[in-house]
C-alpha cells in the first residue's frame, strides 16, 4: 500500500531513481511519465515509471527487458527515435527508464485538432515516422504499440517514436505470449488474435497512422468500445485513402491499402521497402504538382 500511494502522489517522494523529479507530464494505465533531472549531469529527461498495475507483465518480460532489450534500447541512436539514457529497477519490481525529453504534443493530438501545421507537413512527418521505424527494424527489434500517439513532435519538426513499452526484440516473437498488447486503433489482425507478431505487425499500425495524417481520419470505424475496434480489424474492410482525400495520389492510396492487408503474407515484408514506395509516390506526386499550370482568377466580365 505505501509502495501504490509513493506512485499515486509522488510528491512525497523528490528521487526516483536516482532523478529529482520537476513535474507530471503524462499518464496512461501501465505508466507515468516526469520532467526529471539527473543530478550531476543536470540533464534534463522523461523518467517512466511503470504502474504497479503493470509489474506482473514487466515481469513475464522481465528476462527480455533485463538481458536483451534493456541493453538494446541504450544503443538506439537516431534523430526520429528518443533517445533511452538509463533503466533499471528501485526495489523488487519497481521499474523505471529514463529518456530524451521532447517538449512538444504527440501527433495524435495535432491530428485530432486538425492543426494546419499537419496537413503542410504530413508527407515529411511520414517519412521520419518511416525512417524511425525502418531503423528500429534493422536494430532486431519490433515496437508492437506504433502509433501517431507514440511519435513526439520537437518544436523544430523534427517527429520522435517513442514508448518503448511493449517492444521486444524480433528473435522472441515465436515465444511471446502477449502478442495482444498495443493501441487498438492500430492492432493487427494477428495481434487481435493473440498470434506470434513479426515485423509486418508494425507495418500495419505505420500503415493505418499514414491514412490518419494524410487523411485527418482512421480507415476503421472508430468507438469507444476497445473489444468492438479489434474486431473491426478482424471483419470489416478499411476505407480508402482517397475516399476522404481525394487530392491523395493513386500511388500512395495503394500503399497504405497494402500496409493494412489483414493478410501479413499480402502486407510489405520490410519497412525499407514500405520507405522505398513512399518516396517515389511524394516524389511523383510533387512533380505533377509543379508541372500543373496554375489557376486563374477570372477576367472582369467573364461568364461566371
Amino acid at each position: 500500500m505505501r509502495r501504490l500511494l509513493e506512485f499515486i502522489f509522488p510528491g512525497r517522494r523528490k528521487r526516483y531513481g536516482g532523478y529529482e523529479f520537476i513535474e507530471q507530464v503524462g499518464r496512461g494505465g501501465m505508466s507515468r511519465i516526469w520532467k526529471a533531472r539527473q543530478p550531476g549531469t543536470g540533464r534534463i529527461c522523461a523518467l517512466k515509471i511503470l504502474t504497479p498495475q503493470s509489474v506482473e507483465m514487466m515481469d513475464t518480460f522481465k528476462r527480455v527487458f533485463e538481458a536483451e532489450e534493456g541493453a538494446i534500447a541504450l544503443q538506439l541512436d537516431h534523430p526520429n527515435v528518443i533517445k533511452t539514457f538509463d533503466y533499471g529497477r528501485t526495489g523488487k519490481d519497481e521499474y523505471y527508464i529514463a529518456m530524451e525529453f521532447v517538449e512538444g504534443p504527440n501527433l495524435e493530438t495535432l491530428v485530432a485538432l486538425a492543426d494546419p501545421w499537419v496537413k503542410e507537413h504530413r508527407f515529411d512527418l511520414v517519412l521520419q515516422m518511416g525512417a524511425g521505424l525502418t531503423y528500429i527494424h534493422e536494430q532486431g527489434l519490433i515496437h508492437r504499440d506504433f502509433c501517431p500517439k507514440n511519435v513526439l513532435c520537437a518544436k523544430d519538426g523534427t517527429a520522435k517514436i517513442t514508448d518503448f513499452g511493449l517492444t521486444i526484440p524480433a528473435s522472441v516473437k515465436a515465444r511471446t505470449v502477449l502478442s495482444r498488447g498495443g493501441t487498438a486503433s492500430y492492432m493487427a489482425p494477428e495481434q487481435v488474435k493473440s498470434r506470434p507478431v513479426d515485423e509486418r505487425a508494425d507495418i500495419y499500425a505505420f500503415g493505418v497512422s499514414v491514412f490518419e495524417v494524410l487523411s485527418g481520419r482512421r480507415p476503421f470505424p472508430s468507438s469507444p468500445d476497445r473489444s468492438r475496434t479489434m474486431q473491426d480489424h478482424l471483419n470489416v474492410e478499411p476505407l480508402r485513402l482517397r475516399e476522404v482525400a481525394p487530392d491523395m495520389p493513386a500511388a500512395l492510396e495503394e500503399l497504405a491499402q497494402k500496409c493494412i492487408a489483414k493478410d501479413r503474407d499480402l502486407r510489405y515484408k520490410s519497412m525499407r521497402q514500405v520507405m522505398l514506395e513512399f518516396r517515389s509516390a511524394v516524389e511523383l506526386a510533387r512533380s505533377r504538382r509543379k508541372a500543373a499550370p496554375p489557376n486563374r482568377a477570372p477576367e472582369a466580365g467573364a461568364a461566371q
